[in-house]
């Protein structure tokens, strides 16, 4: 394959990469928020203002969460315990206004359908298999998603004291062809891709990234 075609199929690969980037990135902004508004809420409440509407319009607004299914384990966690204290500022009784009530009734309800997902998602899952007839069934939504938390974390400590981006792909290509090591071949894609764009010339880098690459079986990318 020569150079063109090469940086070709590097693109189409990273643009969609990219792609999945933002969106999960906009996805994670968006669940924070939510979380952040839950938690002012809560202080709000144990303020003595009434939050009838404003804890009715965030379930109103955030059911979907747990039937879209996108939330992590920790999330749910951390929403749980916030409504948890919600429901101690609540002091549910016999004499309870209806209003509360109703709150009580919608933090039960949640919880409920939110430890239902985390047992769910404590199963441990079957390895994907290409080609496999069921592969439809694979999830491999939250398996690139861990993908891009790993690759997230190998840059900022390869990147660490780091002055240029160069110096920072020069380290991950020397990791991942003298340790095989294969997120650090994705992220050198990741950053080759980056840099033709900002109109570097990668001509080089490219060459060193498939050199590294011929080191690497096929079957250590499945995962």
């Amino acid at each position: 394959m020569s150079q063109i075609d090469t940086l070709k199929s590097l693109e189409t690969l990273l643009e969609s990469f990219l792609e999945r980037v933002v969106k999960l990135k906009e996805r994670r902004l968006t669940i924070l928020e939510g979380i952040n508004r839950l938690d002012d809420i809560t202080r709000q409440s144990s303020q003595g203002l009434d939050i009838t509407d404003n804890i009715g319009n965030w379930f109103a607004t955030r059911q979907q969460w747990l039937s879209e299914k996108i939330l992590k384990p920790a999330d749910v966690r951390k929403i749980n315990t916030i409504l948890k204290e919600l429901q101690k500022e609540l002091n549910i009784s016999s004499d309870s206004s209806p209003a509360k009530n109703k709150i009580n009734s919608e933090i039960s309800r949640w919880e409920d359908k939110s430890n239902q997902i985390i047992q769910k998602l404590t199963l441990k899952r079957q390895p994907e298999i290409k080609n496999s007839p069921d592969n439809h069934n694979e999830d491999t939504i939250s398996l690139f998603s861990n993908t891009l938390y790993r690759l997230s974390g190998l840059f900022e400590d390869v990147s660490e004291n780091k002055k240029h981006i160069l110096t920072v792909l020069n380290d991950l290509l020397k990791s991942a062809q003298a340790q095989t090591n294969k997120d650090a071949l994705i992220l050198s894609a990741f950053i080759i891709y980056y840099l033709k764009q900002k109109g570097y010339k990668v001509e080089p880098y490219v060459k060193k990234l498939k050199e590294a690459e011929t080191l690497f079986k096929p079957k250590m990318f499945n995962a």
